[in-house]
């Protein structure tokens, strides 16, 4: 007999950061190990949509979503899969645990571009590839509270207008994790990795063109924890 799944638990953007903080401190689980969680499970969700030989492009902001994304690829490039990555800053700004997770991307050789010309790049990528292949999008995770602008904002359009398909890490980029509403733009998804549980503004009806299909990755959080901070489905 199956083991019957718990019920999906709800959160907002204040109750995910007290999630990461309090696993790290009251329960000692290393951000790097909840980092490693969450990018294995963006990689098994994207496994389920791809053929063998399918290319994977992973777009990866500066922070933990980004690092999210970076774990993701390691992953698929052990899998066999050609993955390539777009970091949307200077390999500079990646530091922390996003840090390290680039340095192990260099060290596996996976390509990685960071210049001026990823934008160009995004748009080659995109033209030479098939149309069932996949973007990974980890530009930006629950904590957005500001519009998106500028290279971010070209790139949110640019993956939308290409029909390709998108897995999101976490929440689709751009959208508020507690409205459900895109910030400026967001990414419109075909499926969404939410970690913990749900996020409150996904039970609202404008965000289902953004989320997609969604599915709960496990980060390793403690499930007390989990059931501690949860607040009560959006009604």
């Amino acid at each position: 007999m199956k083991p019957v799944a718990p019920e999906p638990l709800w959160f907002s953007r204040a109750d995910l950061a007290e999630i990461d903080r309090r696993a790290v401190q009251d329960y000692g689980i290393p951000v790097l190990t909840l980092m490693e969680n969450a990018g294995r499970a963006v990689a098994e969700i994207t496994q389920a949509y791809i053929h063998a030989d399918s290319r994977i492009l992973v777009v990866a902001g500066p922070g933990n979503n980004g690092g999210d994304g970076l774990v993701a690829a390691r992953h698929l490039r052990n899998r066999g899969h050609p993955v390539q990555i777009l970091l949307a800053a200077g390999p500079e700004k990646f530091s922390g645990p996003a840090g390290e997770q680039l340095r192990t991307i260099r060290a596996m050789e996976i390509p990685v571009l960071a210049d001026k010309e990823t934008t160009e790049a995004l748009r080659r990528w995109i033209n030479e590839s098939h149309v069932d292949e996949t973007i990974i999008d980890a530009l930006f995770g629950t904590g957005l509270s500001r519009p998106v602008t500028g290279l971010f904002a070209a790139w949110i359009e640019t993956i939308n207008q290409s029909g390709r398909r998108v897995v999101s890490a976490d929440i689709p980029s751009g959208l508020d994790c507690d409205t459900g509403r895109p910030l400026g733009c967001a990414i419109q998804a075909a499926h969404t990795v939410s970690f913990c549980g749900i996020k409150i503004g996904f039970a609202q009806p404008e965000a289902a063109r953004y989320i997609g299909q969604c599915s709960i990755g496990d980060i390793g959080a403690p499930r007390r924890l989990l059931e501690e901070l949860a607040r009560p489905m959006p009604g």
